[in-house]
């Protein structure tokens, strides 16, 4: 690159500079030339054309002096960007010319090319993270399914409301009647013991239909899927497809378990192949383990064999393909009318029953309309995020253009036209959004494996891996670019309204001034935005803090469960009363145990078994549907290891055996219900309308039993000797931590069998925490960001009022000199700083009130207009202002007054 420093320098002489301002003006000439020299060089032009030219533009020796002190740049309106730009390759050649010498000015000033990058990396960084949940949970297509569009769930309705299972003759009949689906496959989960070289371990399986992987055009890795008619019916051979993270982790990928034999439930089954890397079929979430014909289900479920004959057990999830030129509504409208026909034809067991088709298969609507609204709240608060920190970046322009003013100015007095300079500034900005959207996308697939391990995720972990996924690197950079937008262009056309009579006039304290106005307001909306992020944020912690208040009815810190499945194991009843019966004395007389109990349901559980029970006093109407109840099946020892006393009568006892009267004991709420106005013991109730009489020898409090939020619920409980049930949880109440007691529960049950899996082992404070996962993970999340805009906001203030304290330096020298005491100086900065909050947190009020009220349907114990919440957090958001504005306060309060009239 040639030397140019002579002819700068000869051509600057006459101008009469100070060192400073030559010094500055020379570095700009310099650039200049620079970029022209290159310019002309790739058009073909020698070194000494290039030379020559390159100086020629900037006029005789006088030439430039002269237009230094009387050029005044003309304001015209704004034109359009890029307006005056050659076309083609010109236009291409000029935008790479304004990138590079975007990035050269970028690197002259690092610290503030790293705070804005860093910025925008963090607002970018929170939408990306949000928007891969959402593309896992929402967009993208589940791995190994071929023309998933194509694809629709069906669920049953009952009186027109649900959308739930089927029974399988009605699936055999919706499969052979359809004709607006090219297929109609089930599926059912369910768990298994599979042993193999002497280990076992409990597995996840699905029981499905012959033609599950042929509807969802599945192709096996190693072996083959199901044989259509040669596994669908009851004479099916006995065939197992393994899952691929089975078959890695279980088999080392050995091919050669192709053909061979495993055992599931204590029976044979041979295995014909391995699922695809990824198939996870239709479910999204944890991976499946092993896929069984659903005709098996007698085999994986002693005892359920005859369930696939009644028509009245519904238990299996329903899926279809559409068929050429069918859409899903009327493919719904087919199935309705099926439903109609199979409910005349069979009035017991499918009376009131419906069927309804819904587009995709990953969540049923109800689960899409709540997915769809937790993230539509997310996304929504991480929009907020990347408009605060767009408009911190677009006040650092704002501050750097003011500063650059006499940088502009020559590039102006050198013909560039206010165009031009849109365009080299807007170039930076891009430069900036880059940066930050590069760093932006690498710091959101990090946050993502941090969301993942929140409790509401944890089940979905390995649908929600992210990476460099097309779609989320598509939206993150389409985010930089608006964001680019966003806060490039306004800054770019303020910084570019020049004035080079005022701008190049050493010493002139107005210089830097200017768009003061436009960063107020943009620290306004910062400060706006981070109270209505705040406000959120306090009622969701509020909400959490409420659900953890609420009185669960049981003791819950110091019991540990774990299950055991022994049916699973091929047990019959007799032997699995013997075994429950060891394993809860032997658990009892463990060191450390206070005691210890069995249920068939663990509480907050998130599920249940339920029935509908009628007074057995008198015969029900036609019309009577009884009372829905969820029903337990416990020991008796359970009510005193849970902390949960028998308020009236008695708990049970080793009379109610089997073969002894049937009893139970009931909850606050069945009481009640059944028997408002008389004293329950000793009643009795049906289960079913033709049950058997069960008598109540004992009442509960009502607890919380499926979740901290449901209200009271009607529930009862059964003498596991009367009521037989596989799997059972057994409850431990530890006298010390009781973590302590996981290694010798497993120990114990090794002992009494050494191939039954424990599994689900947890501490019911665990479970209580999973119980309110939506809550916590909304708090955290919802948190985290309302923290995240608040430092935002108060790295925005901060920098404002440090930019304000520098160009205020002459007047607050000057004030100084004059008498001015130091507290009074900090009082009006911090006043400015307070005043500025003020405003923010106002207009944040107004816009939290609407904000807050859209928030209702995940509130628990609080209102959208909750007081304290309201009062607080604009306190919170004034001290913040304070600390933020106090060092720049804390510094204009050192001014020396010689120094800072000698700078002038």
């Amino acid at each position: 690159m040639p030397d140019w420093r002579e002819a700068i320098r000869d051509r600057l002489a006459a101008a009469k500079l100070s060192p400073a301002d030559e010094a500055d003006i020379a570095e700009e000439l310099k650039q200049h030339l620079d970029d022209r020299y290159e310019d002309l060089r790739r058009r073909g032009a020698s070194d000494a054309d290039a030379r020559r030219a390159a100086l020629d533009e900037l006029g005789e020796d006088d030439s430039l002096p002269r237009r230094l002190r009387t050029a005044v740049v003309p304001r015209p309106a704004p034109p359009a960007l890029g307006s005056d730009a050659p076309g083609g390759r010109e236009g291409v050649r000029g935008l790479w010319n304004d990138l590079r010498i975007g990035a050269r000015m970028l690197r002259r000033t690092p610290g503030f090319t790293a705070v804005a990058a860093l910025t925008l990396a963090l607002g970018i960084g929170a939408n990306t993270t949000i928007f891969s949940i959402v593309d896992a949970l929402l967009l993208r297509p589940l791995p190994g399914i071929a023309r998933q569009s194509e694809l629709v769930l069906i669920g049953r309705t009952q009186a027109g409301q649900g959308f739930d299972t089927f029974s399988y003759p009605d699936f055999v009949d919706y499969r052979r009647e359809s004709r607006t689906l090219a297929g109609v496959a089930a599926l059912h989960t369910t768990a298994a013991h599979l042993s193999t070289g002497g280990a076992s371990d409990r597995v996840r399986g699905l029981l499905a239909s012959d033609n599950y992987f042929d509807l969802l055009g599945a192709r096996p890795a190693r072996g083959r899927l199901f044989l259509g008619e040669r596994n669908a019916g009851p004479g099916a051979a006995r065939v197992v497809v393994l899952g691929y993270g089975l078959w890695q982790r279980r088999f080392g990928s050995d091919s050669a378990i192709v053909g061979g034999v495993v055992q599931l439930n204590g029976h044979p089954f041979t295995v014909a192949g391995i699922a695809a890397p990824g198939f996870n079929g239709a479910e999204l979430g944890n991976s499946i383990d092993v896929y069984v014909p659903l005709v098996m289900i007698g085999e994986l479920s002693p005892g359920f064999g005859e369930i696939l004959t009644e028509r009245a057990a519904v238990w299996i999830q329903l899926f279809g393909r559409l068929a050429p030129g069918a859409t899903a509504a009327s493919a719904d409208a087919e199935l309705r009318g099926i439903a109609q026909r199979l409910e005349r034809e069979y009035p017991k067991s499918n009376e009131g029953r419906g069927a309804r088709v819904a587009a995709g298969i990953s969540f049923d609507p109800y689960e899409r309309r709540d997915v769809r609204r937790f993230t539509g709240i997310l996304l929504g608060v991480v929009t907020l995020v990347l408009l605060i920190a767009c408009a911190n970046v677009a006040n650092l322009l704002l501050a750097r253009g003011s500063a650059r003013q006499r940088e502009l100015s020559i590039r102006a007095s050198l013909g560039a036209s206010r165009q031009r300079l849109v365009r080299q500034l807007f170039a930076e900005g891009l430069l900036l959004a880059a940066m930050g959207g590069a760093a932006g996308f690498a710091l959101g697939i990090w946050a993502v494996r941090l969301v993942v391990k929140l409790p509401l995720f944890a089940e979905n972990a390995p649908a929600l891996t992210a990476g460099a996924d097309p779609i989320v690197l598509t939206f993150t950079a389409a985010v930089s670019l608006l964001s680019a937008i966003g806060f490039g262009l306004p800054s770019a056309f303020r910084a570019s309204r020049v004035d080079l009579t005022t701008s190049l006039k050493a010493g002139s304290p107005g210089s830097a001034g200017g768009g003061t106005l436009l960063r107020s307001g943009l620290l306004v909306a910062q400060l706006a935005i981070s109270l209505v992020l705040l406000v959120a944020t306090g009622l969701f912690v509020r909400t959490l803090l409420a659900l953890y208040a609420v009185e669960p009815g049981f003791d819950t810190k110091p019991v540990l469960v774990a299950t055991v499945d022994v049916a699973l194991q091929g047990y019959d009843e007799p032997r699995g009363r013997r075994f429950y019966d060891a394993l809860e004395r032997s658990a009892a007389a463990l060191p450390g145990v206070r005691g210890a109990g069995l249920a068939y349901m663990l509480p907050l559980g998130g599920g249940g078994w339920d029935t509908r029970i009628f007074p057995a006093e008198q015969v029900p109407a036609e019309d009577d549907q009884g009372l829905k109840t969820d029903v337990n099946t416990v020991s008796t020892t359970y009510f005193r290891t849970l902390g949960m006393p028998v308020i009236r009568g008695r708990g049970f006892n080793d009379g109610d055996r089997a073969g002894a009267p049937s009893v139970a004991i009931v909850n606050e709420a069945v009481a009640a219900k059944l028997w408002p106005a008389a004293d329950p013991i000793g009643k009795r109730f049906r289960m079913g309308r033709k049950g058997d009489p069960i008598e109540v020898v004992g009442i509960v409090r009502t607890a919380k039993y499926r979740s901290l939020l449901e209200s009271p619920r009607p529930f009862l409980y059964r003498p596991f000797a009367q009521a037989y049930q596989s799997p059972m949880t057994i409850h431990v109440s530890a006298a010390g931590d009781p973590k302590t007691l996981i290694e010798p529960l497993r120990r114990l049950v090794a002992l009494l069998d050494k191939d039954l899996p424990v599994y689900r082992v947890q501490t019911l404070a665990e479970r209580l925490d999973l119980s309110v996962s939506e809550q916590r993970t909304s708090a955290t999340l919802v948190g985290v960001y309302g923290m995240l805009a608040l430092v935002l906001a108060a790295v925005g203030l901060y920098g404002s009022m440090a930019y304000l304290v520098s160009r205020r330096t002459r007047e607050i020298g000057i004030r100084m000199a004059l008498g001015a005491r130091s507290a009074v100086v900090l009082g009006e900065v911090l006043r400015e700083a307070l005043q500025l909050a003020a405003i923010g947190a106002a207009l944040g009020l107004l816009l939290a009130i609407p904000g807050a009220r859209m928030l209702r349907s995940q509130l628990f114990g609080v209102e959208p207009m909750d007081p304290v919440t309201l009062l607080v957090v604009p306190v919170v958001l004034g001290l913040v202002a304070v600390a933020a504005a106090y060092l720049p306060a804390r510094r204009a309060t050192r001014v020396d007054p010689v120094v800072a009239l000698r700078t002038e």
